[in-house]
């Protein structure tokens, strides 16, 4: 009986720690709960480190959509902004992790698994079906990106408000130029 609890005990274990290991695999999961530790303890601001979490998020999925559209886009247009979006995102991108080294503000090193799902699914197209989804997919992501900065321009923390107001007029380019080329 009693080799049979010790077998019953690791089998749990062993179930526990793989359902863990799971959830370890989303690098975004990973930052925000990082985050959430160091602001429980004082150590960051709770809302600019999701801020710079989830922009970082969309940075780097920006630049993997636009390694795509450089690749797949079946328009000079469309690589043309797929080329921007890469040296725009990685720049932004390089600007995040200063700010967020300088906070303590853990940041992801992969994209999210939501984001990853989207990514396949841009990926999977091909001509036409490639550019309509790729500036859909955009034109959602600079939206809420507009929305997320202008929301950050408020922050109490003066360099995330400072950093917002400075590069959501790059964000508002991004969408203007999508649309001047889906017109």
């Amino acid at each position: 009986m009693k080799k049979i609890i010790i077998c019953l005990l690791w089998c749990i274990g062993l179930l526990n720690w793989s359902c863990k290991s799971t959830k370890a695999t989303n690098s975004v999961s990973i930052a925000n709960q990082a985050n959430d530790v160091k602001a429980a303890n004082g150590q960051v601001d709770k809302d600019a480190a999701d801020f710079l979490v989830k922009i970082a998020d969309a940075r780097m999925m920006g630049k993997k959509e636009g390694e795509l559209a450089m690749q797949k886009g079946t328009t000079e247009n469309i690589r043309t902004y797929g080329k921007l979006m890469v040296k725009d995102q990685e720049f932004l991108l390089a600007k995040i992790k200063i700010l967020a080294g300088g906070k303590g503000i853990s940041l992801p090193n992969d994209i999210s698994d939501a984001k990853k799902d989207g990514f396949e699914t841009l990926d999977a197209k091909e001509g036409k079906s490639f550019d309509e989804k790729f500036t859909k997919m955009m034109r959602i992501d600079h939206e809420r990106d507009i929305d997320d900065f202008t929301k950050a321009t408020e922050f109490s923390d003066k360099r995330i408000s400072e950093f917002a107001a400075k590069y959501l007029p790059l964000i508002q380019s991004h969408l203007d130029k999508l649309n001047a080329i889906t017109e």
